[in-house]
């Protein structure tokens, strides 16, 4: 889809209201005309209320798909400035901070990505989109798994408040780089809570969160206890033994029978949502970067599927049809030699999907195109499968072309095993 098609709508909430604004001034205008000035007030409230419930409605458009609300965020990338990020794949945030921390940094400039192998040597590539997915991958990886500053289940994770993180500045350029991989076509990040999500969305103020939200088990089990004490000595003792967390969140209030379930929502919310609220804060600073923070807030519904991880698993089937085959002329020895390694590929991806021991789907969307998750925007340009007449037994690809390159042979499982071999060996990017 071009930027022209997606364009249908202006990203930032506050055009719609300059827009409604617009027509409201017309009809107000109109009515001052003496030809159509009405002694009805209610007629008239009536006419505005349409208008504004009207401009309400497009506001509000959820039949937009994640495509059409992403695209307009991209006009913004500046594809005559470039911004160079020097990566060594062990080490990927020490060469982000550097990047990000540059006084001409900027989020609209194009990215280029440079990897390093171990010995400091660059791997010659220009970056044509591999090398950038791959760098979002591990990005996103390194702030979910072993930055500090989330916490929580894998694919459910709160921020967290790590003072080192917040006076380097992490935090926002955490969220900096979570847009930029959603509007510079890399993957979406999938690993927040519902809580974190629904905050960034309506506000802190505007989430609840619950007792059984808080991960430090003891104070947890703490503000459990004097929810479930049923007698006031049993409420007592439950205080006396929570009273650090109760004097940390400003709980001064006399707690009783009848309010102790609103004095720990209370200090739950404060735990979960205000305890972390400069963190927080920054945090959302950087994801407004290209307006992805603005269009999280209008479209939550829709964008929710980039940000809070589904249950739905990626299938064989959606990875078979993400690529295109381009095979031989038809009726050719080698076309007949290629529609049989299709049986082989097709099977291979059933295997990769329901046997333990296998390469993953995920292994193979990375191995093809240093990806392993669609992109919001999809990929550019459309993967594709291609066939190795030459000697070669093992796969090769091509991740800035999204092309995979797969092994001719008479036999399923010398086609599996030199398969899980070239992907599950393969040093970098586009090689194998």
């Amino acid at each position: 889809m071009s930027p022209n098609q997606g364009a249908i709508f202006t990203p930032l909430a506050q055009n719609f209201n300059e827009t409604s604004g617009e027509i409201y001034s017309d009809y107000v205008n109109l009515l001052e005309n003496e030809e159509y000035l009405s002694e009805d007030s209610d007629i008239q409230e009536a006419i505005s209320r349409s208008l504004m419930e009207e401009t309400f409605k497009i506001q509000q458009d959820t039949s937009l798909s994640v495509e059409q609300i992403l695209m307009p965020l991209t006009t913004a990338i500046n594809e005559h400035e470039v911004t160079r990020f020097n990566i060594m794949r062990r080490n990927v945030w020490d060469g982000t901070v550097r990047a990000m921390s540059r006084p001409n940094f900027t989020p609209k400039k194009r990215i280029d990505v440079k990897f390093t192998d171990d010995i400091g040597i660059s791997e010659g590539a220009v970056d044509l989109g591999g090398p950038k997915r791959e760098y979002f991958r591990l990005c996103l990886k390194y702030l979910k798994d072993y930055s500090g500053m989330f916490e929580g289940a894998s694919g459910s994770k709160l921020l967290s408040c790590n003072s080192a993180a917040l006076k380097e500045n992490c935090y926002f350029f955490a969220g900096q780089l979570i847009a930029m991989s959603v509007v510079h076509g890399g993957q979406s990040p999938c690993f927040f809570s519902p809580i974190l999500y629904k905050s960034l969305a309506k506000g802190p103020e505007n989430t609840e969160a619950e007792v059984e939200d808080i991960l430090d088990i003891d104070i947890r089990n703490q503000l459990i206890e004097i929810k479930t004490a049923t007698s006031d000595t049993q409420l007592q003792v439950a205080i006396s033994r929570a009273s650090c967390i109760l004097s940390l969140s400003g709980c001064f209030k006399k707690i009783t029978l009848e309010n102790k379930g609103a004095v720990t929502k209370d200090v739950a919310h404060w735990y979960v949502l205000q305890r972390t609220r400069t963190p927080f804060e920054r945090f959302q600073e950087g994801l407004q970067s290209l307006g992805v923070l603005s269009a999280l807030q209008q479209f939550p519904q829709q964008l929710q599927s980039l940000f809070i991880k589904l249950e739905k698993k990626l299938t064989a089937i959606e990875v078979e049809q993400l690529f295109k085959f381009r095979m031989s002329e038809e009726g050719s020895n080698r076309y007949e030699a290629e529609l049989l390694v299709v049986g082989f590929w097709r099977d291979y991806l059933q295997d990769a999907e329901f046997c333990v021991d296998a390469v993953t789907l995920e292994e193979i969307l990375i191995f093809a195109t240093g990806s392993d998750s669609v992109p919001p925007l999809g990929f550019f340009p459309e993967p594709s499968l291609e066939f190795l007449h030459c000697k070669s037994k093992f796969p090769l690809a091509n991740t800035c072309d999204c092309i995979l390159r797969i092994p001719l042979t008479n036999n399923y499982t010398n086609f599996k095993n030199n398969m899980n071999f070239g992907i599950r060996n393969s040093p970098g990017f586009g090689k194998a």
